[in-house]
């Protein structure tokens, strides 16, 4: 890797349990700070299609900022409760409005393939809240997710400071991956990701969405200082 670059785009999540909330926090929040809006639909309570696609237009009418758009499952530390039949519904019923959908590597083939075909593009994730597993094992994951959609994405818990190296070592050797060393052992690689070329990073509006994730004025600071 030829010196270091800058072109990660901040991403902001919003958490919020309904319309009224989540357009509040959006028109209270400096949106100079971030590039992308992520969406967590998980987040909001009897969530429906219409409620979600009410959303999206209400925040294109007010920013041109893209959109992902994420249903998280609970075993992948999200929040929606009903089946996975339903979450993907949602997703595909407005993938076709947004920038970027995420949809969970480990998803059924036949559902995740739903929503790959009706996305504009595709952020794959993979999410693991007990350990950061071997190298390779990472390796396959992102492989098949780079050959099955847009951006591959992991983020693994890590028990020791190596186990946070593993995470850099695989951003530098992919171009496109977001890859994410959780809780606060693990922060430092949500700012040194768009060092070395990671193309989002995470950031939270008020609530966090994922453990040793910062704000998203820290992370743009920070991200400004280190800038070559």
């Amino acid at each position: 890797m030829e010196g270091f670059t800058i072109n990660t785009g901040v991403c902001g999540s919003i958490i919020k349990e309904n319309k009224e909330e989540i357009l509040e926090t959006l028109k209270t929040m400096n949106l100079d700070n971030v590039d992308y809006i992520e969406l967590r639909v998980d987040t909001i309570k009897n969530v429906t299609s219409d409620i979600v696609y009410d959303i999206i237009i209400e925040i294109q009418n007010y920013t041109n900022k893209p959109i992902i758009l994420t249903n998280r499952t609970q075993n992948e530390g999200g929040y929606f409760k009903g089946s996975d039949e339903e979450r993907i519904k949602i997703l595909c019923d407005n993938a076709p409005l947004v920038e970027y959908t995420d949809i969970e590597y480990m998803t059924k083939p036949e559902l995740r393939n739903q929503v790959i075909n009706a996305a504009n593009k595709t952020i794959i994730s993979y999410h693991n809240f007990d350990k950061t597993p071997e190298k390779q094992y990472l390796k396959n994951i992102i492989n098949e997710a780079s050959d099955i959609g847009d951006i591959p994405k992991i983020a693994v818990k890590p028990h020791t400071l190596e186990d946070t190296y593993t995470i850099l070592q695989l951003m530098m050797e992919y171009d496109n991956l977001v890859a994410i060393s959780m809780d606060k052992l693990g922060t430092y690689t949500r700012i040194i990701g768009p060092i070395i070329g990671s193309p989002i990073t995470y950031a939270s509006i008020e609530e966090t969405s994922a453990p040793g994730q910062l704000d998203v004025k820290q992370t743009t600071q920070i991200i400004k200082k280190l800038k070559p």
